[in-house]
């Protein structure tokens, strides 16, 4: 509050910037925060009696394995940080922009808004930059992605190796009792290291940005985190667990043990901070797919689809086209 005469007195001279402050509007901003919090406490209620619907009794206490909203909190960096190896330091990919209908463009603003308030992405001063387009999903929706083409050409390639088909039939032989985990992708987990944050900058309408977390648009990426998720549960891998990238498949030959096999892995994933997709999750199954094939108790077989697409092949005189379709055919002899 101020009296008139001081009020007018201070309008009188330069350089003063006069405001208002309503109560009334501070109260209906601080009403508005509070029912945003009740709203919040109201949605993790639910999210959480949905949760439990869903989860065996046995398993309440890793609740927090399931929080989604985990997912959206960037990590510091750390070991695991992914660093990008050029070929050549002084060569470097440059995209341009192209034509985007309206409502391609509203949803990259939606995308920028999402992940700039998370942190995962941040604006770039780089000289070079790559593409953006949309893939459309299975529901007929759009996702964002990056058009990494010409700077994977330029990345340095690794090698990691990954599961083999007769490692897993020898691993699960005689088990009874299968559970499967599907990890939510961590991209929040693996940062980009800093000096290759710039090597993986975007181009949008709005703004040049780069990555500040790692995405599977980039080669190496899939072989990285197999290597990363592998030394996180390394003490259960080959003892009753098998991991291929974010697949996790429990297998026992008792029910008893299967339980505190499962029981071990959620600790773990506890541990390691990793989330778990529970719309994804199947426990004490006796069949699954992994590994893009049929894994049944004592049996393996192969996707019926696969199998047509082989019955199907076209006859070829090319001998690129033969070579495909015997390493086709080997791959699941």
């Amino acid at each position: 509050m101020i009296e008139v005469a001081a009020y007018w007195t201070l309008v009188k001279k330069k350089n003063v910037k006069i405001f208002t402050l309503i109560i009334s509007e501070i109260n209906k901003m601080l009403s508005s925060i509070k029912d945003s919090a009740k709203l919040n406490e109201m949605i993790f209620v639910m999210s959480l009696k949905k949760l439990k619907k869903k989860l065996l009794i046995v398993y309440h206490d890793f609740l927090n394995i399931f929080d989604r909203e985990k997912t959206t909190q960037l990590s510091l960096h750390w070991s695991y940080d992914h660093k990008i190896e050029l070929k050549d330091k002084s060569q470097s990919s440059r995209s341009w922009l192209y034509f985007m209908l309206s409502y391609k463009l509203q949803k990259i603003k939606e995308y920028l808004e999402k992940n700039l308030k998370k942190k995962f992405i941040t604006f770039s001063k780089a000289s070079f930059a790559s593409s953006i387009l949309f893939v459309k999903k299975k529901d007929d929706s759009l996702r964002f992605c990056v058009n990494y083409r010409k700077l994977n050409a330029l990345i340095k390639r690794d090698h990691y190796s990954i599961l083999l088909i007769d490692e897993v039939l020898a691993w699960i032989q005689d088990s009874k009792y299968l559970t499967w985990f599907n990890i939510i992708v961590t991209f929040n987990k693996l940062c980009m290291s800093i000096e290759s944050e710039n090597l993986i900058t975007f181009i949008t309408f709005f703004n040049v940005y780069k990555y500040k977390v790692m995405l599977f648009e980039l080669i190496n990426e899939s072989t990285f985190f197999q290597h990363y998720i592998n030394d996180m549960l390394f003490n259960c891998l080959h003892k009753f667990c098998q991991i291929y990238l974010n697949d996790i498949l429990i297998y026992s030959k008792i029910f008893k043990k299967h339980r505190t096999h499962v029981k071990e892995m959620l600790d773990k994933l506890h541990e390691v901070d990793l989330q778990i997709n529970i719309d994804k999750c199947e426990f004490k199954i006796q069949k699954i797919s992994f590994l893009k094939l049929l894994i049944f108790i004592n049996d393996l077989r192969m996707n019926s689809w696969k199998v047509d697409v082989i019955r199907s092949w076209k006859v070829s005189r090319l001998l690129t086209h033969v070579q495909i379709f015997i390493d086709f055919c080997n791959f699941y002899e």
